[in-house]
């Protein structure tokens, strides 16, 4: 009764005993909690804007409006030396953007007639060389030709109407000369007339 305990008890205690030790040496020591950072939204950048468009390209017949602007500012003595210079350009490269430069200078309000007259003369040729060819600047050339066969139209009514009111006056000039001499001739009868009544 009072001997040692039996072999097999003595396995299942030490069986015991090792599984409570090995279950203490797996549980890990309670870790204190570690507070997390709150969720930032990313938002993903915006894309660049588009570049801007490139700038319309300006034309020839509207770089010749600028260019008529700009020499309408001029001198008569600087619009002499344009004159020249685009002359020799013109002779240099026989450009048709020089040609109609010439052609608009010679177009100026103070402008003698004669430049005028060389003004068609010269877009006369130029239409008639370019009509079977293409020609960007052919438009401009064709609107200007007008409006200076239109502009010698009425120059020549005015010149018409100024002749007339020169002959319409010298005939008043006339006329009143002979008004003038009828009432002298009429003036002496009448003082004639008054002395050989005085006699």
């Amino acid at each position: 009764m009072g001997g040692p305990p039996s072999r097999p008890l003595v396995l299942a205690a030490a069986a015991a005993l090792a599984g409570a030790l090995a279950g203490c040496m797996l549980v890990p020591p309670k870790q204190p909690a570690v507070p997390t950072a709150p969720a930032v939204e990313v938002v993903a950048p915006e894309p660049p804007p588009p570049p801007p468009p490139p700038p319309p390209r300006v034309s020839d017949s509207e770089r010749l409006l600028y260019y008529y602007e700009y020499v309408l500012a001029l001198t008569p003595e600087q619009v002499a030396r344009e004159s020249e210079r685009t002359q020799r350009f013109f002779g240099q490269h026989r450009s048709e953007f020089a040609l109609l430069q010439l052609v608009l200078l010679k177009c100026l309000p103070a402008a003698p007639p004669k430049d005028r007259a060389q003004a068609l003369e010269t877009l006369a040729r130029y239409l008639k060389e370019t009509r079977d060819r293409p020609s960007e600047l052919r438009p401009f050339a064709l609107m200007l030709n007008n409006l200076l066969l239109e502009q010698q139209r009425q120059d020549a009514e005015l010149q018409t109407q100024a002749q007339k009111l020169k002959e319409e006056a010298r005939r008043n000039d006339e006329l009143k000369q002979k008004l003038d001499a009828l009432v002298e001739t009429e003036r002496k009868m009448l003082e004639r007339n008054q002395e050989t009544r005085n006699q």
